[in-house]
């Protein structure tokens, strides 16, 4: 008998006990287990790391037994490329392996990427983040993520590296594609519905079929500068505290986030991952945040490497533990050192047990003791089912934005056209954006636009022009654009195709080499400096609107591109950055009219990369003055998005004049649908402080709804506003105030489209 397996006084160790408190078995467990056995739970293993695991799921144990022997905190199993069943077969092994052969049986967490559907072969993909947020639907949003958080549950994950609550504010970030855009509010809104989706709830316990969600990156990583991944990020404190944190803050304390990934990146000169202010004093002594923080990838060990603020991997590690990290991902580059550091330093058994006790308690929330199995019979059909293809389809609708709409061109009538053009490099393509796996039902515009018109109207195809190639030179990924003389013969066939037809959608932008996580090695860049269409992208739309013919561009890629010639020059644009497996089907039904285009950016479209740093909520000292080359206006505003109707707003009517500090402030408006068919309008609210005792944005989102009215309907809508939460900032001394004085409240369709507007007074 080892161990692990002596009865306690009723006959059956604590821990081992489904009917005992989970405090009792998390203390019996942690005081059976040897300092090794401690330092392995808040070690990682991951899967991809080894050849053999790729080969066949008998060969694991094989691979991984020596860093399964004395038991592991974490197994990484992200980026999974086996079908469903063997996706499940292959955790199965791994928790056989540590229940049956490691002396205490303690199951792993099985972590896994979400970002916009579980990272896993054929499981369903929705929008990316900054296209889902576009749909400014929070309640849909909620359901997506309740689907991936089963999907990710079903096929043997239990945590996810999930969502980016960055606010992403430089398009030339490669992973800005990742975030809900450049608002705090927003992001802070979607943030909520998400956790709350893949958790199954705000109750902190993702039980069986659901995931613990672990947002990041904790915290600013959004604002490194330049735009360029890894590097500094100088943010104000107060900056940080009113515009950074809010969102991470909101899903401790609302949602009751089980997980927190810390940031590559530093929060006043401390690098997040040695940092005990942010990951102790703030998050869990403060916030009350209860779960397990796990680190970025490899960035434990870059307290050493990277950021030089350890001399050694093992004084890395001392200072990751201190900070309160948790879990040292993927495979534990640091904290494989963890009980050579604490046999060093015996007062650091404190922090230890800390830790070990926090995963411990997750683990058993999740039930991993009493079945750390997952059942195989019927992943498959549940995976990527058609509710959850539907669902997608349904918010990659919601999330199209309709940037322009020369003499409502839009929709176009399948029965007044005979030949369309749909030509550029975007036309064909299968992309789904980043952190997604191959799905064997993905739909290209192409095949979306065929499908939609059928045999009724002929659809001509010539890719016309290439993104950019890339070539690979000692470990180094060079990004080529083509010449004109290259690609001259492909962009004269795609020209005579748009002469020839009765309208050209032209599909344009990106794709995932020229936006994408840039990694920490030389030369393996995601970043950009400039943010114009690759190649000969710009030339191939210009060259289809002298030809006279309507044209359509069509915007897909993973960031906003700067675009200034063509919005001035095209019959319509619409933006979708990726759309997920339904990505035709859903734009063509937006494109012929079946869906009316309800999607608003969350994020502005400069005129140049010259104009960075630009956001709707700069302070209003910020918009003084503009370049010689630009307006001081984006080409299109935060908020900005057209559909096929109209709509009027009316009666903005504020309770009262004056309201006590500690008062809500009640108001309503009134929307109307005033054109002839039903659509949805995102109704903004933004607020703007007209004197305070430090500058203040010029207008801040404060709320936002999104309503659906038929023709000529007319709804009120009525909201309330917190004093304390909604209008206060930090003030000169860095803590939290709310000021006396006057208000600007302000309701439109956008930033820059503002309708109404009154003041109100706090006394």
């Amino acid at each position: 008998m080892s161990l692990g397996d002596q009865p306690s006084k009723k006959g059956i160790a604590i821990y081992k006990n489904p009917n005992a408190n989970i405090n009792d078995r998390v203390n019996d467990l942690l005081s059976k287990m040897t300092l090794e056995e401690k330092a392995m739970q808040l070690n990682s293993a991951s899967i991809r790391k080894s050849a053999a695991v790729e080969e066949g799921v008998e060969l694991i144990e094989k691979s991984i037994e020596e860093q399964l022997k004395n038991g592991i905190g974490f197994i990484e199993n992200t980026f999974d490329q086996r079908m469903p069943e063997k996706s499940v077969e292959m955790v199965n092994s791994l928790q056989k392996y540590l229940k049956e052969k490691t002396r205490l049986g303690i199951p792993a967490i099985i972590g896994t990427e979400c970002l916009h559907g579980h990272a896993g072969r054929n499981s369903t993909v929705f929008p990316t983040p900054l296209a889902m947020a576009s749909s400014w639907n929070t309640k849909l949003v909620n359901e997506v993520f309740d689907v991936i958080g089963r999907e990710a549950r079903t096929r043997g994950g239990h945590e996810a590296h999930t969502p980016v609550l960055d606010i992403g504010r430089d398009p030339r970030w490669g992973r800005i594609e990742e975030t809900y855009g450049e608002d705090t509010y927003l992001t802070t809104q979607m943030a909520i519905s998400i956790i709350s989706g893949l958790q199954g709830g705000t109750t902190g316990n993702p039980g069986l079929t659901h995931v613990i969600a672990s947002p990041k990156h904790f915290a600013g990583y959004g604002q490194v500068e330049g735009g360029r991944n890894f590097a500094a990020t100088p943010i104000d404190t107060k900056v940080l505290f009113d515009e950074i944190l809010p969102p991470f803050k909101a899903v401790v304390e609302q949602t009751n986030a089980l997980g927190m990934m810390a940031s590559h990146c530093e929060v006043d000169g401390v690098p997040a991952h040695g940092n005990k202010w942010l990951l102790t004093d703030l998050l869990r002594n403060t916030w009350g945040f209860k779960g397990i923080v796990v680190s970025d990838y490899n960035d434990i060990k870059r307290l050493e490497e990277f950021h030089h603020i350890a001399a050694t991997t093992q004084e890395a590690a001392k200072l990751g533990l201190i900070a309160g990290m948790d879990i040292d991902l993927p495979s534990a580059s640091a904290f494989k050192y963890l009980q050579e550091v604490v046999e060093e330093n015996p007062a650091l058994v404190k922090e230890l047990d800390a830790s070990v006790k926090r995963i411990l308690r997750l683990k058993f929330m999740l039930g991993l003791f009493e079945n750390p199995y997952t059942e195989t019979k019927g992943v498959s059909d549940f995976i990527g089912n058609k509710k959850h293809v539907a669902l997608a389809e349904k918010i990659a609708t919601e999330s199209v934005v309709l940037l322009k709409n020369t003499n409502n061109i839009l929709p176009l009538n399948v029965k007044e056209i005979k030949n369309i053009a749909v030509i550029g490099p975007n036309a064909n393509s299968d992309e789904m954006g980043t952190y997604s796996m191959k799905n064997d039902d993905v739909v290209s515009i192409l095949k979306g636009i065929k499908n939609y018109v059928g045999k009724s109207v002929k659809v001509n195809y010539e890719e016309g022009c290439k993104i950019a190639k890339f070539e690979n030179k000692n470990g180094q990924d060079r990004l080529i654009e083509y010449t004109e003389s290259e690609e001259k013969e492909s962009m004269i066939k795609a020209i005579d195709l748009v002469k020839k037809s009765d309208v050209a959608i032209v599909c344009v932008g990106g794709n995932e080499k020229t936006s994408r996580e840039a990694f920490y090695r030389p030369g393996v860049a995601g970043d950009r400096s400039t943010i114009d269409l690759l190649g000969n992208q710009k030339k191939l739309v210009m060259d289809a609107i002298a030809t006279g013919k309507p044209v359509i561009v069509v915007l897909m890629g993973g960031r906003p591109y700067a675009i200034p010639e063509i919005a001035e020059k095209a019959s319509a644009i619409v933006n979708t950055f990726y759309l997920g497996q339904t990505n035709g089907d859903a734009l063509s039904k937006v494109i012929f009219g079946a869906v009316n285009p309800s999607g608003k950016l969350t994020i502005s479209f400069l005129h140049s990369a010259g104009q960075i740093p630009f956001y709707y909520s700069m302070k209003a000292n910020s918009f003084y003055k503009g370049y010689w080359e630009t307006p001081p206006t984006p080409v299109y505003a935060f908020g900005h998005g057209l559909s096929y109707t109209s709509f009027e707003y009316s009666d903005l009517n504020i309770e009262k004049e004056v309201f006590d500090m500690n008062e809500a402030v009640t108001f309503s408006v009134k929307v109307k649908n005033t054109g002839k068919i039903d659509g949805a309008e995102i109704a903004q609210i933004y607020f703007r402080d007209k004197v305070a005792s430090v500058t203040r944005p010029a207008q801040l989102l404060v709320r936002f709804e999104k309503v659906w009215l038929k023709a000529g309907e007319e709804k009120t809508l009525t909201f309330a506003l917190n004093p304390e939460k909604d209008l206060s900032f930090t003030g000169i001394d860095l803590k939290k105030v709310v000021e006396p004085g006057e208000f600007n409240l302000m309701v439109g369709g956008a930033s820059d489209d503002i309708r109404l507007e009154k003041i109100f007074r706090l006394k």
